[in-house]
């Protein structure tokens, strides 16, 4: 799949070591974009849809790049919780109990979306404000 370099970053390459820059269009097999795309390097070209298994949730969830992609697998009978690719950025650093919080509210409201997070206390998810 093809997607274009949204920050300048290294990569290791059999050629040796080589740096890719913004707007640079690259070509990656999806298990290798994933860690890219949620540290926000990378962005698909093409429309996709990942189906990825967390190992924190113990579940399947969907990760897509637009609200007009989540709808779009919405209407194809998709049941499964679906992030947009800017949720997974703000969820980034969240402990395990704030992630299933999220989760459920994602599971019982399935056209919700992540506004916000608050971190007030980092150790504690009663200390925490979700904006769903």
């Amino acid at each position: 799949m093809k997607y274009q370099v949204l920050e300048a970053f290294k990569v290791k390459t059999s050629q040796g070591e080589m740096e890719l820059q913004p707007r640079q269009i690259i070509a990656l097999q999806s298990e290798k974009a994933l860690k890219l795309l949620s540290e926000g390097k990378i962005t698909p070209i093409e429309k996709v849809a990942y189906k990825v298994w967390s190992e924190i949730l113990q579940t399947y969830l969907w990760i897509v790049d637009t609200d007009e992609d989540m709808h779009s697998l919405r209407s194809q009978g998709i049941s499964e919780a679906i992030y947009i690719a800017e949720e997974i950025k703000k969820l980034k650093g969240m402990d395990k109990e704030g992630l299933k919080a999220v989760h459920q509210v994602k599971k019982v409201f399935p056209e919700s979306s992540i506004e916000e997070i608050k971190n007030h206390d980092k150790r504690s998810t009663t200390n925490r404000d979700f904006l769903i």
